[in-house]
């Protein structure tokens, strides 16, 4: 696939002809901080530093952090630091048709998942959900796209599976496991899929619509029937049966696509054994406890269609 490469970086601010010698990746757009123009990370603190990329020909786009729990502070939160964005972004000349992206810099951990939602709600009320972003990890990520909690996602972690981004989700993408050194500052290396860029320019709709799932194979078993330990009861199927298995496998990779199975990222992994044991089980309470669902530690139907969506 053809994508777009780009950076983000916190650690001063680099001249357009510092980035124009840079041969690793041809970077064609820049993801910069704003909000705090006190704080030497953030684009404003460096007057002409924005007018001077877009003028050099790269799209710069703006995302707001004040630290790692910025979620945790809900609605207020959101609504508050949306004005600190919109105003600090003003300040530069930003555009107000392009998104600010609103961070989770780690996993949500304690912060439930409605408050996280919330954060982003309050955020959309000031700016309006059609310049919301949400960047962060996969549980952050998806319950702003299942919900449609923001219109532009912005990905860290484990990569988005070819399913996934041909559901057209993410929009961005940051790889998080090697650092590029411009000038003497590291940057993250980031990728917009195709027809982002495009759709941030003017130049044709969003390439996917927020929410929107992709096909769920049907249910596979009878009525109160559930997925869970193989030592539980008749009505748990959890691989005592070899017909149940190839649904295991196929709820086991998921559970690995979608980042829940700590040091695995190859869905093709031997953890997929199409057995329900302890860690499948403890797989399963993450990816409930992301989606602000119910954590019983198996798979019943609305678990199914979620977590295959």
């Amino acid at each position: 696939m053809n994508v777009t490469y780009g950076a983000d970086y916190s650690g001063g601010e680099l001249k357009p002809d510092q980035l124009n010698s840079y041969t690793r990746y041809d970077l064609r757009f820049l993801i910069r901080y704003i909000g705090f123009p006190g704080n030497p990370k953030c684009i404003s603190h460096y007057p002409g530093a924005y007018q001077a990329h877009v003028q050099a020909g790269r799209m710069v786009l703006l995302v707001l952090e004040e630290g790692n729990a910025d979620p945790a502070g809900g609605r207020p939160n959101g609504e508050r630091m949306a004005e600190l964005a919109l105003k600090d972004a003003e300040s530069i000349g930003y555009p107000d048709s392009l998104p600010i992206f609103f961070s989770s810099d780690a996993w949500l951990g304690n912060t439930p998942l409605a408050t996280a939602m919330a954060y982003l709600d309050g955020a959309a009320a000031v700016m309006g959900k059609k310049r919301t972003g949400a960047y962060g990890f996969r549980d952050f990520i998806q319950g702003a796209r299942l919900d449609g909690h923001a219109e532009w996602l912005w990905l860290a972690g484990s990569a988005p599976t070819d399913t996934e981004v041909a559901q057209g989700w993410p929009h961005f993408y940051q790889y998080n496991n090697a650092t590029l050194n411009i000038a003497g500052i590291p940057a993250d290396l980031d990728w917009a899929y195709p027809g982002v860029l495009e759709a941030l320019h003017g130049e044709g709709p969003p390439p996917h619509l927020t929410g929107q799932p992709g096909h769920v194979p049907p249910w596979p078993l009878a009525p109160e029937n559930y997925f869970g330990l193989i030592t539980g009861p008749n009505v748990s199927h959890g691989g005592f049966h070899a017909a149940d298995r190839p649904y295991i496998r196929e709820i086991q990779q998921a559970l690995i696509r979608k980042g829940f199975v700590p040091g695995i990222s190859d869905p093709s992994s031997v953890w997929a054994n199409g057995t329900y044991q302890e860690l499948t089980r403890e797989a399963v309470l993450r990816f409930q406890r992301s989606i602000g669902y119910y954590q019983t530690g198996n798979i019943w139907p609305d678990d199914w269609d979620r977590l295959l969506a």
